[in-house]
């Protein structure tokens, strides 16, 4: 019966994924993918503080799919979402010997996953997408992994590393869980070297082509160094982790009261997963601990089920926790649902990508083979306008939030490139200022000096208004 829930509800995901929800794309998996397929090099004249794997990702899906770079993006973060309930399935499914725990755990991830999942395809996801199956493979015999899935346990977490820093936390908890409760040190070591082997290579293709040392400070030195703004823990979100974790913290006391506390390793790699949300707290840094979370949960009301199907004899405590429980459960269903209503986009819109499309039309009537851009600020979304133009950069790129510009060098390196061929068109978004401050407003300075206005489109949505300045040639 279990099995045959799954199937429509994987449909019914694939279908509101596509054409209904409205997530939003990221620079790192749309703008920078395009840049490096167009010449550019990841820490090199691509200056990024995010793991590279995501890109690299980004890179293969727009050099191989026949779909515009948003559109190929869509698409893989569907079959993500479906694979990521697949897998929730049958992990829950495994460690309760129950398939309704299994079918409970994926409905309880297809409903909060358009929560937290607001930006397609994020670096976040896909840690957690390694870590769902790394899990999958060590729950895979009663008796503890045999030395074939230790090893592929290993590449699954080292290849967490390569989408994000913060895998490497759960890869420690891996190690140390490995060395203590199964196999011993020999296992152990036999997961490190493979846990190793994908970063190592990762390494060896950066040293040959020169990026190693900016490499290592971009994604270490600058992310440890306190220079990016911190972003705290607010009232609403974290309402909705304490509503998305609240059956956590029962199977946490259950997997200790089991035989062998193996269950006990779910919930270290659902705190591990969790370190993701920091320094900057936000809703897409849930999806790193969610899948695991769903799973917990769906166990746990596969547990509760049959007591709650017999309210016969119900005492005041348990009368009093059903009733906690209504209230919660509405809560709980209010935040999944207010993911479905729409925006002024439409149904289905790519937020991040869509809503440029004014300003792109407006670049492309006016553009001339060989022209570049530059957008101010360069956010998480405004950089979308490079592929939406076909326009590259006619130098360094880097994002405008202020925290880059506290990197030593960065912000002399564009005014002298700047100096030697400035870019041709610049596009400038007055609302978002204040991003960049006050770094930025030396090239807007420079903007002011060089450029002459060429167009403005009014009220793009999330943005405001959007100036269009071309280079003033004549001026030179």
């Amino acid at each position: 019966m279990a099995r045959r829930l799954l199937i429509p509800l994987l449909i019914l995901q694939a279908l509101t994924h596509l054409f209904w929800l409205s997530p939003s794309v990221h620079s790192g998996q749309v703008a920078i993918p395009w840049l490096m397929n167009n010449g550019m090099r990841l820490f090199d004249d691509i200056l990024e503080q995010h793991a590279p794997g995501s890109s690299l990702l980004g890179a293969a899906a727009q050099r191989h799919l026949p779909f515009e770079p948003a559109q190929s993006i869509k698409l893989l973060n569907t079959l993500l979402v479906v694979l990521f309930t697949v897998l929730i399935y049958l992990l829950a499914k495994r460690l309760a010997a129950s398939g309704t725990a299994g079918i409970l755990a994926a409905l309880v991830w297809a409903w909060q996953a358009p929560v937290y999942g607001n930006v397609m395809l994020y670096f976040d996801t896909l840690l957690a997408f390694c870590v769902l199956a790394a899990m999958l493979l060590y729950y895979g015999k009663s008796e503890g992994p045999s030395t074939r899935q230790v090893i592929l346990i290993g590449l699954l977490m080292g290849a967490a590393t390569l989408f994000k820093q913060h895998a490497w936390l759960a890869l420690g908890v891996m190690f140390v869980w490995l060395a203590l409760k199964d196999g011993g040190w020999r296992s152990a070591l036999v997961f490190a070297g493979a846990a190793l082997l994908l970063p190592l290579i990762q390494w060896a293709l950066l040293l040959a082509g020169g990026t190693l040392p900016d490499y290592i400070y971009w994604n270490w030195t600058f992310n440890l160094s306190g220079l990016m703004d911190g972003a705290p823990l607010d009232g609403d979100l974290f309402r909705k982790l304490l509503l998305g974790n609240l059956l956590v913290f029962p199977f946490a006391l259950l997997a200790w009261r089991e035989a062998g506390r193996r269950g006990v390793l779910l919930v270290l790699m659902w705190l591990a997963s969790l370190s993701v949300l920091y320094p900057r707290f936000g809703e897409i840094h849930a999806m790193g601990h969610l899948a695991l979370a769903s799973v917990m949960s769906g166990i746990v009301l596969a547990k509760i089920g049959p007591a709650l199907a017999q309210p016969r004899g119900w005492d005041l405590a348990r009368t009093t926790l059903a009733g906690l429980g209504f209230g919660i459960g509405l809560g709980w269903l209010w935040t999944g649902a207010a993911s479905y209503l729409h925006i002024p986009l439409g149904p289905g819109a790519t937020l991040g990508y869509d809503e440029f499309a004014e300003v792109a039309a407006a670049l492309n009537e006016r553009a001339e083979a060989g022209d570049t851009l530059f957008v101010l600020p360069e956010t998480d979304s405004t950089p979308q306008l490079h592929p939406l133009t076909g326009m590259l950069p006619p130098g360094v790129w880097v994002k405008g939030w202020h925290w880059y510009f506290r990197a030593e060098g960065v912000l002399d390196r564009l005014k002298d490139e700047w100096a030697e061929e400035a870019p041709t068109w610049l596009v400038l978004f007055p609302d978002l200022i204040p991003a960049g401050e006050t770094p930025i407003l030396d090239l807007i300075a420079i903007a002011d000096e060089r450029y002459q206005k060429a167009a403005e489109v009014d009220g793009v949505y999330g943005h405001g208004p959007a100036a269009i300045y071309r280079l003033d040639t004549g001026g030179d």
